[in-house]
């Protein structure tokens, strides 16, 4: 779940540095490695957004995985393991949706601007 937060608000500053770097005058654009940082190999933006995506998809299989092994019977999970790994899916999904919409929005706003 914490990774899938990490991404999310690596890819929500990404966009934020985007729509400043759109507003702001033109230069000349960063070297790739002063964008990754030191010794970092750099990430794009998609493959951040499919980690991301993936993240939130496993949370998701976790979760089902755990309510259906409730569900049959298994003695050894107790419900507020089940309760606690659904709402962990919950929030991830609605941390992707609120990136989709700011996703969404700044897409909006470059394709609104004059040329």
């Amino acid at each position: 779940m914490i990774e899938a937060a990490a991404a999310m608000t690596a890819a929500l500053s990404d966009l934020a540095s985007l729509a400043a770097a759109a507003s702001a005058p033109a230069s000349p654009p960063p070297p790739p490695a002063a964008i990754a940082g030191a010794g970092a190999a750099p990430v794009s933006f998609t493959q951040a957004l499919k980690n991301a995506l993936g993240s939130v998809d496993r949370s998701v299989a976790d979760a089902n995985a755990t309510a259906r092994a409730f569900s049959a019977g298994d003695k050894n999970l107790p419900l507020s393991d089940v309760m606690v790994s659904m709402e962990q899916a919950n929030l991830a999904l609605q941390m992707a949706s609120g990136v989709r919409d700011k996703v969404v929005a700044a897409y909006t706003d470059i394709m609104n601007m004059q040329v």
